[in-house]
């Protein structure tokens, strides 16, 4: 251990000369104590030289010469780290020594392109007159129509059934199944784990709360919004490059028999039963506090069913303390005599990337707004936490507080602060819960005077240990991440001039309402607002005033943004405005979402399902699913956009479907008739795996969408909100992966599970 104390160089002197400087006022130590700060630096840097010779431990810049070394191929960077090239340069000589091992190919699919793989050797499940020296009892020629589970995993990763030769596209249902063809089962879905939440040294805070059906309190979805969403499974972490995957580590949406055969195994004493629910548990229920054992939870069909009455209702259980769970629809159910208890759950959603309220790591987003509440040489905010454990409200300092109970509370205390003369101010929400209470009342507002910064922040608020027993909050720390508050309400905020107002990392399920004021700037960071079950119907509002308002929303899923003569700007990055639930995808059959006609704005990397108009345009690789309508065309740009032909914009710089028509005229030699241009539009036309809210997939191009789109943005990247995402890079990272390490004679074909 090396001794980096501040006078370890002043003690190698001898003895008395340290005694007579200590006489004379101590300066040759205070000397000594510079020295010492200059070697420390020199031996920090030797010491990042030695670690720079090893992949594990050297400065991303030295990375690519360790690939180098190793001839590693150099891979595209992707998603909003970068990627992790680290991996692939560290398991280069893993990847060739194993070369031909399905599980490498897997581990190699993992580091090339942060998606989980699972390979699968076709020629293994082609069906042939088995020879007597050779048999295989399990390659049967035909398939059993008893076996429901096995018929629901025909034509999946998963599925055992064998299959004719056939020809074809290895990527193809028809082709797949032939001699030279392995396929790779990708998973582009995330599983986005949204659980209890736990704070070191207080301990457990809260979870998640399942949302009552209307028929009643012991009918609940896990979704807080009430919608029915199906959950995934939360991967078990595997670094074995010799280990397969299985669905046990893969982000899989989880299948009720599959669980339902598990919790039976475990409840038979078999071996092996049980292992859905453990290290980590695909799912955990907590009711009044107390988690239930995988033994007494039951997975199951909880499909709407007739009552007997004319009504609906669901299976639920007949044993109290039992739960029956439907992981496919995101429902449980409890005995009637639990349905009273508090229940929380942990649970994983798919997630396309990281946009909206979520259990993302946001200290990125935290950091662009730290400075308005914490300002340097000046004292810490106004603080309050808030909790939906009674266990943790307290006022005292002393013992961690101030904590309150509800948000309201929360909001009240911020009002009557700022009304005595606080004017940086940050509200904690410490957990997942959802806050029921009403927030639209006078009395509950959101009240910023004169210059006041607000923020309403999902984030825990770390303590210390005290001697003496105390505990007691860290001022300036914030601990985003692994956490989702639910806001029942709709808020609403009136603002003087100067104020400002963040929200960062929250679910509101009602709209934002700014009343008449001054409010300078409202910025909304990693959230989703204006949700419901049933969509997006809300969003931001400016009710009266407020004609410097600047709103900026970043990775955050919004419903709609009505400005009314606020010339603020707008500022849209990286975010998700409104959805498309209709059949009529024309461009002047989609709603007016963002309408800001007094705003200058900027809008990058994101997806707008509607019509949007303002004062002037600053647009680059987003997506425009309905009419722009600039009034200042002379001034902005737009650059690598999907915008209708009609739209009224300033000047496009390799816009779809502009340039296609252009090439398509080019190619022609002629103008296009009209008849000709709309079969050109409609072929480059963004495709989503699903463009309505509350499904998997939100947001999310398809794997079929033209390319003119998918690979269309600047840099060769995806149009729209997953353009951080850079799923065109990790695609080709791993078509240069496949050709550098699949066997010679083998075709791949790349199948997306989701």
């Amino acid at each position: 251990m090396h001794d980096r104390t501040p006078d370890r160089l002043f003690r190698l002197l001898p003895g008395h000369h340290r005694a007579l400087d200590a006489g004379a006022g101590a300066p040759l130590q205070a000397l000594m104590r510079l020295l010492a700060g200059e070697l420390d630096i020199v031996e920090a840097d030797l010491d990042q030289l030695y670690d720079n010779w090893f992949i594990e431990t050297c400065e991303p810049w030295a990375i690519p010469y360790i690939g180098d070394l190793v001839g590693a191929r150099r891979l595209r960077p992707f998603g909003e780290d970068g990627g992790a090239p680290r991996a692939h340069v560290a398991n280069t000589l893993a990847y060739r020594q194993a070369k031909g091992a399905v599980a490498a190919l897997e581990a190699l699919t993992r580091d090339a392109t942060g998606w989980p793989a699972l390979a699968v050797e076709f020629f293994e499940r082609l069906a042939w007159t088995q020879n007597l020296n050779h048999l295989r009892p399990a390659a049967l020629g035909t398939a059993s129509l008893r076996d429901a589970e096995a018929a629901r995993m025909t034509g999946s990763a998963f599925g055992q059934h064998c299959h004719a030769a056939a020809a074809g596209l290895p990527a193809s249902p028809a082709g797949r199944f032939n001699i030279p063809v392995l396929g790779l089962f990708v998973w582009r879905l995330q599983a986005q784990a949204i659980g209890f939440v736990a704070d070191a040294p207080g301990g457990y805070l809260g979870g998640p709360v399942p949302r009552a059906s209307a028929i009643g309190p012991g009918f609940r979805r896990f979704d807080p919004l009430g919608a029915d969403r199906p959950l995934f499974n939360r991967p078990r972490a595997d670094v074995d490059l010799a280990a397969r995957a299985t669905a046990r580590n893969l982000p899989v949406p989880l299948d009720r028999r599959l669980l339902h055969r598990d919790l039976e195994a475990l409840r038979a004493g078999r071996a092996g039963g049980g292992d859905w629910f453990r290290d980590p548990p695909a799912l955990r229920i907590r009711l009044d506090g107390a988690e239930v054992p995988p033994a007494r939870l039951h997975a199951c069909n909880l499909e709407d069913r007739d009552d007997g009455a004319g009504g609906i209702t669901w299976r639920r259980p007949a044993v109290q303390g039992e739960v029956f769970l439907d992981p496919e629809l995101g429902r449980l159910s409890l005995h009637p005599a639990d349905e009273t208890k508090t229940v929380e759950t942990a649970h994983a959603i798919g997630s396309a990337f990281d946009a909206g309220a979520g259990p993302q790591d946001r200290r990125a987003s935290v950091e662009a707004w730290r400075g308005l509440c914490f300002v340097t040489l000046e004292p810490p905010p106004w603080r309050i936490g808030v909790s939906g454990r009674a266990e943790e409200v307290t006022n005292d300092p002393g013992q961690g507080g101030p904590v309150v109970g509800s948000l309201a509370t929360a909001i009240e205390a911020w009002n009557t602060a700022a009304s005595t003369g606080a004017r940086r101010g940050v509200i904690a929400l410490l957990d997942s819960a959802t806050h029921a209470e009403d927030l639209t009342t006078d009395a509950r507002l959101i009240s910023l005077p004169d210059g006041a910064r607000l923020a309403l922040v999902a984030a825990g608020w770390p303590l210390e240990e005290i001697p003496g027993g105390a505990r007691r909050r860290v001022a300036a720390a914030l601990s985003p991440g692994a956490r989702r508050p639910h806001i029942r309400s709709a808020l609403r905020v009136a603002g003087a001039a100067g104020s400002v107002l963040v929200l960062d990392g929250l679910l509101v399920e009602g709209g934002l309402t700014v009343e008449d004021g001054a409010l300078a700037a409202l910025q909304l960071r990693h959230c989703t607002l204006g949700a419901a079950a049933e969509g997006l119907p809300g969003g931001v509002r400016v009710a009266a005033g407020n004609g410097t308002l600047r709103l900026v929303a970043d990775h955050t899923i919004l419903g709609r943004a009505e400005l009314g003569t606020a010339s603020g700007g707008v500022v849209l990055h990286d975010s998700i405005l409104g959805e498309d639930r209709s059949a009529d995808t024309a461009p002047d059959a989609a709603p007016l979402l963002l309408d800001a006609p007094d705003c200058d704005l900027d809008i990058a990397r994101s997806t707008l399902f509607g019509a949007a108009r303002g004062r002037t345009l600053e647009a680059e690789n987003s997506i425009f699913r309905g009419r722009l309508d600039i009034a200042r065309r002379q001034e902005g740009c737009v650059r690598y956009c999907f915008v209708p032909p009609a739209s009224g914009t300033p000047g496009r710089f390799r816009c779809v479907p502009d340039l296609t028509l252009a090439e398509e005229r080019a190619r022609l030699g002629r103008d296009l008739g009209a008849a000709e241009r709309g079969l050109v539009i409609a072929r480059v036309t963004p495709q989503f795996a699903s463009s309505a809210f509350n499904t998997t997939g939100f947001g999310n191009l398809a794997p079929a969408c033209p390319r003119e789109v998918a690979e269309g943005a600047e840099e060769g990247g995806a149009m729209g909100a997953g353009f951080r995402h850079g799923e065109p890079a990790r695609r080709a990272n791993l078509r240069d992966a496949l050709e550098e390490h699949l066997p010679f004679g083998l075709h791949a074909g790349v199948i997306f599970a989701t």
